[in-house]
């Protein structure tokens, strides 16, 4: 399925050499999310995209990897300096899910900071980081101060900013359609983190040392979703979590219960509430784990209260970067006037009830595991393309609020300090001051 027109840009220039080629850092049959999202998406944008080099710690698990997925192009590497030494590498994407890999990013500098020095060698042009950022956070400071000495562009995969529903909620704000925001009220379900836990499911979901729980995950890409769309961060906030689930009983394959009991580090429930810098709107948040207990209660939902309307998001799971959504907005739109300089604009003039509108926005079609990764990677070589127009030397260093572009690693380190006063708040017990996280 395509999942949207790649941009006139990209189009246009489709016959230049523009194809960025992907080293992957724990890419296998194993690793089920990359499977399941970064290779169909470099698939559909063949090219532009194309894999060419694989570094596991299992040389094995890449020749396994390549002979099955037929990667015709790919090399494994024995060594993680062999593979950033190859010179037929643009792209770095690391997506390790297992562990915690601060010991890589040093190695990973490193060996990148060699290549300066190899006359003509083909030189690193991106990193791209999968989000949680599994490593801690001076590591993510200092590669983001390193890239940027190496003229580096980065990339997080925060990417709830590019699902389409996302989207349309920021342009409604952005454009006056429900006023002023009042208020901001969130609840989700993070069905990993219940009184159950699928034989299968990896034990790394579970423990607190891999940044997969439900504050570092399911909460981190809401609260950026929410960030995202009002164009505002966080003036103070304060939050409690729980771990009131300590044991998970297996269950099969069929869904039936073994009887067997594993631990779980991890916590089961985010009570959160800030407020945003921009109109001072105060927001709530509950993050639980486990399945809804009522059939009819939804797995997400985003309620955006203005004065002249409101705005609904729902999903079908508590994970906004990769469910399928559906927006709801009622509310009175800004009205076009000519003024006598025949210059248009917008105003939102009185509310009329007799003028109000309504909207129920879903696209039956889309694949939001794959839609928004996809949408991601199209962003990326828009960019790429428009730069290369352009001759420019400038690097897309930060997304922010604006709609072109990516996330970058920028981003997601400032999404990173907001999730660690999360815990630095629950762990003090008081209302923290996160207005000088930027």
């Amino acid at each position: 399925m395509t999942y949207e027109q790649q941009s006139e840009l990209s189009t246009n220039m489709n016959n230049m050499s523009t194809t960025i080629k992907i080293g992957m850092i724990g890419f296998s049959l194993q690793n089920t999310w990359a499977i399941k999202t970064h290779y169909p998406a470099i698939q559909q944008l063949s090219s532009n995209f194309q894999i060419t080099a694989l570094f596991n710690e299992s040389l094995d698990e890449s020749l396994q990897t390549i002979r099955q997925l037929k990667l015709e192009n790919a090399t494994a590497f024995p060594s993680l300096e062999s593979f950033i030494l190859s010179s037929n590498i643009d792209m770095i994407l690391v997506a390790i899910h297992d562990k915690n890999y601060d010991p890589l990013i040093a190695e990973l500098v490193a060996n990148v900071q060699q290549l300066k020095f190899i006359p003509n060698h083909n030189q690193i042009k991106y990193i791209f980081l999968d989000w949680p950022l599994n490593c801690s956070i001076e590591q993510v400071e200092y590669l983001v101060q390193e890239t940027a000495k190496l003229d580096i562009q980065t990339v997080t995969s925060l990417q709830g900013r590019k699902s389409p529903y996302v989207m349309r909620a920021k342009d409604l704000i952005a454009e006056g359609s429900i006023g002023e925001i009042n208020s901001i009220e969130i609840a989700g379900n993070g069905a990993w983190y219940g009184y159950e836990r699928p034989i299968k499911s990896p034990s790394y979901l579970y423990d607190m040392s891999n940044g997969k729980d439900l504050v570092s995950n399911a909460f981190a890409h809401t609260i950026d979703v929410v960030q995202y769309i009002t164009q505002s961060h966080f003036k103070q906030l304060n939050s409690m979590i729980f771990n009131n689930i300590p044991k998970q009983e297996l269950i099969d394959d069929n869904g039936n219960r073994t009887g067997e009991f594993v631990e779980k580090k991890a916590p089961d429930h985010l009570l959160f509430q800030g407020k945003l810098i921009k109109g001072n709107v105060p927001v709530s948040c509950s993050f639980k784990g486990g399945k809804p207990t009522k059939k009819f209660t939804k797995n997400l939902v985003i309620d955006i209260h203005g004065t002249r309307g409101d705005i609904k998001l729902e999903g079908d799971a508590g994970f906004i970067e990769m469910s399928n959504l559906v927006l709801y907005y009622s509310g009175m739109k800004v009205e076009d006037i000519t003024t006598a300089e025949n210059v248009e604009v917008k105003t939102p003039g009185a509310y009329d009830a007799g003028k109000e509108v309504m909207e129920f926005y879903h696209l039956r079609n889309y694949n939001a595991l794959l839609g928004n990764i996809f949408r991601l990677y199209q962003s990326i070589i828009d960019v790429h393309l428009h730069q290369l127009k352009l001759q420019s030397q400038q690097k897309f260093a930060y997304q922010g609020f604006q709609k072109e572009g990516y996330p970058t690693l920028t981003d997601g380190l400032v999404l990173y300090r907001l999730i660690q006063s999360v815990f630095k708040s629950n762990l003090l017990g008081s209302t923290l001051d996160v207005s000088n996280l930027q």
